[in-house]
């Protein structure tokens, strides 16, 4: 009986603490997993957090970009607006007038448009003109020139030797107000009747030029001077110059002589030159005729001579053909061969065997 008592009590010690230590250790395991549940949540909630804050991120920049592009789209909107209502504004001058001094964008001379009974834009424009001339400027070269061939300067006087010659060309304009003088590297685009002359160039436009000149020489162009048809008096009148593609066409009349007896006479020409354009060279063709009443001296003649002869006996011709190349952008070479046919009242004044002229020659030019 004391050996069942014994054995019973052994049990429920070793029983105690069997369960003693089993409550222990479970109790451990479950403040572990409670801990690791809790670490595991913490680095869930950051996560969570950072994932929070790049969202905000990412959507405080969205707007910040819609914003932007909203303004865009009102800035865009505005600019359309005042765009469409500049337009409207400029519709609604053009019924009026539009004036420009100097430089007008999309325009090349005429700045202003006027209605034909515009009395007020009319003067705008006639202003305009006065104060923007799309020819002031200037141009000055000098030229070696070296020709040869006829030369009827004087009566029997025909001589094919060589000459060399140094010229400066120029022509100078502020305000309209000009001075000039011609040389054969400004041939085809001065005219073939154009002598040193002061003036004013009193009308401009795009295709077209105006000019009041009086002459202060009648020296003629060098290189040419042997076959051109020259006066002894300096002559005034006026000048169309014509300005096309690539050509130009001029026409000039001359009422006005200083002729000291009082006979002026009548001096007209007209002459056409044209362009081609090849690579860097460039060939040029000069026509011409000019007409001298009985009155206009002839060069190295005191007086005019007294005649029957018809108005078409007063007509002489001319024609001239050129190249030009560029060496550098300062340096120009050129060649050129020119005729001239006596006018029948130039043959009569003359009692020679002379009727026409040859005269060509070589041209080195420096421009300014």
């Amino acid at each position: 009986m004391k050996y069942l008592i014994k054995i019973a009590v052994v049990s429920l010690v070793a029983t105690s603490i069997i369960l003693t230590s089993f409550t222990a250790t479970a109790v451990s395991e479950l403040e572990k997993k409670t801990t690791q549940s809790t670490i595991l949540a913490s680095t869930s909630q950051q996560e969570s957090s950072k994932t929070t804050e790049v969202a905000n991120k990412n959507a405080d920049e969205k707007i910040k970009r819609d914003d932007s592009v909203e303004t865009d789209i009102i800035v865009a909107s505005k600019s359309s607006d005042k765009a469409l209502e500049g337009k409207k504004e400029s519709e609604s001058n053009d019924d009026d007038y539009v004036f420009c001094i100097g430089d007008c964008d999309g325009e090349e001379h005429q700045s202003h448009n006027c209605d034909e009974d515009d009395e007020k834009c009319e003067k705008f424009e006639e202003l305009h003109r006065l104060v923007h001339n799309r020819r002031d400027g200037f141009y000055v070269d000098v030229s070696a020139v070296s020709s040869s061939g006829d030369d009827y300067t004087f009566t029997d006087n025909v001589d094919t030797e060589s000459e060399f010659d140094v010229v400066i060309s120029y022509r100078v304009q502020l305000l309209g107000l000009f001075i000039e003088s011609p040389g054969i590297s400004t041939r085809r685009i001065q005219g073939m009747y154009s002598m040193p002359a002061w003036g004013v160039n009193f009308y401009n436009s795009e295709d077209y030029s105006f000019d009041m000149f009086y002459q202060y020489s009648t020296r003629g162009i060098e290189g040419l001077e042997g076959i051109q048809t020259r006066n002894e008096d300096e002559r005034a009148g006026l000048r169309m110059t014509g300005f096309y593609e690539n050509s130009q066409l001029q026409m000039i009349y001359s009422p006005v002589s200083r002729n000291s007896e009082g006979s002026d006479g009548v001096e007209a020409s007209i002459s056409y030159s044209y362009n081609l354009q090849y690579r860097n060279i460039n060939f040029y063709t000069n026509l011409g005729l000019q007409y001298r009443s009985k009155e206009v001296t002839p060069y190295g003649m005191q007086t005019w001579v007294e005649d029957d002869l018809s108005t078409s006996a007063g007509i002489s011709y001319s024609a001239e053909v050129g190249v030009e190349y560029p060496l550098t952008t300062d340096w120009v070479i050129g060649s050129y061969v020119g005729y001239n046919a006596l006018s029948d009242r130039s043959l009569v004044v003359r009692q020679d065997t002379v009727e026409n002229g040859v005269r060509g020659g070589l041209l080195l030019t420096f421009v300014f």
